[in-house]
């Protein structure tokens, strides 16, 4: 079969957050368009849905650390140069400065890679120091999920070679089960991520909810997700007395019955990159309560059109939305019925006209 080109995706692991699951969704957006599609996980974690071949580095891993992460350099380099992609997209978390500055100097092309930036904290994905700075402006291109990640880039590095690239949804792995979810009433208020009170807030959150009339009036608050912070929020959730109105569900694999089945989503992030929950929500037909955090909410969400945009770090007009949204029945069907047509230009045949540029650049 005569390929386009060979894409070889890189990933911490393809499980549990956003930008793993963006990474999975692209390897069956290529595959589609007649690219080879290859993929290194960093992690032995594998659980969403993924095409093209694999190669784990989680595998068999070495007890000591120091032994582990030599021999993943190893392997790491081992497969690239087998794998022998035309470009490599990595999506990758890319703080660690040591294991960086190895993955440069003994194995990536810098000219083949394409380093993507999920994160409005661009130290996520970015390690400080001059070297990072020259290697990345060498790179065949430097994607931004949101306008404001460019922005803040432009901000920080004299990078020509940035390209703005939306996360998107991809519809076919929007898997509905339509499986009975008796304890999930369709007026519940729904959160997804990670339990990392540090940026998800979801601590917050509780505390906000238990203010609202909706909690008051029995209206469930289901979030979904793990994450270190679980045992802090069990106690917080216990100590208020709100285990009838607050319930922490876990990890759900297939989160899209409950996304379908609540009245809204709420997101209280301190900050994210493009929220890939606020594109499926939508997506799904169900409007978003979120702040106004750097970055991505305003790029996907219209005030009052398919969403409400609260100001940012502003808890109490949060509660006063999310009262809003059950009350008033008018504004909630209103902004239900422009969900699913405001994410046309976050679709996949989109996203590939700016993926394509920069692998035909």
């Amino acid at each position: 079969m005569n390929h386009k080109k060979h894409i070889c995706i890189i990933v911490d692991c393809l499980c549990g957050g956003g930008a793993e699951k963006v990474a999975a969704s692209f390897s069956f957006l290529l595959k589609s368009k007649d690219y080879k599609v290859s993929i290194i996980s960093v992690r032995d974690d594998i659980t969403y849905k993924y095409t093209g071949d694999l190669y784990n580095l989680g595998t068999n891993e070495l007890y000591i650390k120091k032994f582990k992460q030599l021999k993943k350099i190893l392997l790491f380099r081992r497969y690239y140069r087998k794998i022998d992609a035309d470009f490599y997209v990595d999506f990758r978390m890319r703080n660690r400065f040591l294991m960086e500055l190895l993955l440069h100097l003994f194995v990536f092309k810098t000219k083949k890679m394409v380093l993507s930036i999920q994160n409005y904290n661009i130290e996520y994905h970015i390690p400080k120091g001059f070297f990072f700075k020259k290697v990345y402006s060498k790179a065949k291109a430097i994607i931004a999920v949101s306008h404001d990640i460019v922005m803040e880039l432009n901000s920080y590095y004299p990078f020509n070679n940035v390209s703005y690239i939306p996360n998107f949804v991809n519809k076919n792995l929007l898997l509905i089960s339509n499986l009975p979810l008796s304890d999930i009433p369709n007026n519940t208020v729904l959160a997804i991520g990670r339990l990392n009170i540090m940026v998800k807030q979801f601590d917050k959150l509780i505390l906000s909810y238990k203010n609202t009339d909706s909690c008051k009036k029995g209206i469930p608050l289901v979030i979904l997700g793990d994450g270190p912070d679980k045992k802090k929020l069990e106690d917080l959730i216990k100590f208020n007395k709100l285990q009838s109105s607050v319930k922490l569900l876990g990890f759900v694999s297939n989160p899209y019955d409950y996304i379908k089945r609540c009245k809204f989503l709420v997101l209280c992030s301190k900050f994210e990159g493009m929220p890939l929950v606020i594109l499926e929500t939508l997506t799904l037909g169900k409007p978003v309560i979120s702040f106004n955090c750097k970055s991505g909410p305003a790029e996907l969400i219209t005030h009052k059109k398919n969403g409400l945009l609260v100001k940012d770090q502003d808890f109490s007009e949060l509660e006063r939305s999310i009262d809003l949204l059950q009350e008033d029945e008018e504004l909630y069907d209103l902004l239900t019925k422009n969900t699913i047509s405001s994410m046309n230009k976050f679709s996949e045949k989109e996203m590939m006209k700016y993926w394509e540029s920069v692998f035909n650049f």
